[in-house]
This record gives structure tokens, sequence and C-alpha cells, in this order.
């Protein structure tokens, strides 16, 4: 194994678990010790590729922003096909896909935000704002063509965003996610319904 992936892959597994711990504790409950111990490397080898504990933390916001593909996809992909029921469902599908994948993501989030973290801002001004622009674009040309109501585009965009990310973290914060057994498809149906027979004209 390479020096170089050998440092690779120390990198990756201080970040993973980091994310696990600030999950789990909070970025204030969490020391970098814990984070060394849950990675198995050295106190000191953090600190060679992170600065301070909030560089880690903003290291882990980055590399979450640029996965790819991201939830943005599907619109940019399939946009000019204008079918809103197809693009909407994948977008919302895609959500499910993602946050199912990384539920340590969504806690750390949440609990930065709590602590009034200034770097949960980072992915919500970046991100997210980007998400609801695509989207917002989208409605409004579907309601230049005459397919959608005269609202507010950002906002809508908003609506259909907020309201699969809501139905996600009420699962993972509160593990509604045990009670009942509505399939995904079904619900992911239901929303893009509520929210196109709300938009349609």
């Amino acid at each position: 194994m390479s020096t170089l992936t050998a440092r690779a892959i120390a990198k990756e597994k201080i970040l993973e678990s980091a994310m696990k711990l600030f999950a789990d504790r909070g970025f204030s409950g969490t020391t970098t010790k814990e984070i060394a111990e849950k990675a198995c490397v050295n106190e000191a080898l953090i600190f060679r590729y992170f600065y301070t504990k909030r560089d880690l933390y903003g290291s882990i916001i980055e590399k979450k922003i640029n996965e790819e593909p991201g939830i943005e996809e599907p619109l940019k992909r399939y946009r000019e096909t204008k079918d809103d029921s197809y693009i909407f469902r994948s977008i919302a599908l895609r959500m499910f896909d993602k946050c199912g994948k990384d539920p340590d993501f969504i806690r750390l989030l949440h609990y930065s935000a709590l602590e009034g973290h200034e770097l949960s801002d980072m992915f919500f001004d970046t991100y997210v704002e980007y998400i609801n622009s695509l989207l917002s674009e989208y409605i409004n040309v579907r309601i230049s063509d005459g397919a959608f109501k005269n609202i507010n585009p950002l906002i809508a965009a908003r609506a259909f965003i907020g309201m699969v990310i809501n139905y996600i973290i009420v699962q993972e914060l509160f593990r509604e996610k045990r009670k009942g057994d509505i399939k995904l498809e079904d619900l992911v149906e239901s929303f893009v319904r509520i929210f196109l027979e709300g938009m349609k004209i």
C-alpha cells in the first residue's frame, strides 16, 4: 500500500468516526481524543489533516456537499421533459435514498443547529439553497407555461422539499419508521400528488 493511499484511508477513517460521534454526542460533546480512539489512530494524526476540530467538522460538511450524484441530479437531467410527476417523484426518491443511507449526517446537522454552531449554516446556505434555487427555476418555467398556478416559486420549492425532509427527520429523530408499513413508493406518490394537485391549474 502506498503512503498516499494509507494517508487517504486514515483521513477517511477520521472523517467517518468524527461524523458518527458528532451525530451521537454533538460537536461540543465530542473530543478529538474520542475521535482518534474510534478511528484507531493517534490523536496527533488528526491535527496533521485538520488544524482544529472546526476544520474537521467543516470537512465533513464539504464532503457531503460534493458527493455525487446529488438530489439535484433528476432535475438537471429531466427538466426538459417537463414531466412534473416524474421529476418531483425522482427528487423525493433521491432524498429518501441519500438520507436513508446516511442517517448520521441528518443527526449531525441537527445537533449543530441546536448548538448554534456557525458551520451548520454551511450546508443550508450552500447545498440546500442550491436545490431550492434549481427547483424554483423549474417551477417558474412551469408557471410561465401556464401549467402551474402563479405562486411564489421559491416558496413552492421550499414547501415540497420541506414536506419530504420533515418526514425523513421525524422518522430518524423520533423513530417513526418503526411504526406502520407504508411503502416508500406509495408515500412518495402521495407527496407528489398533494403538491402537484395544489400547484396545477
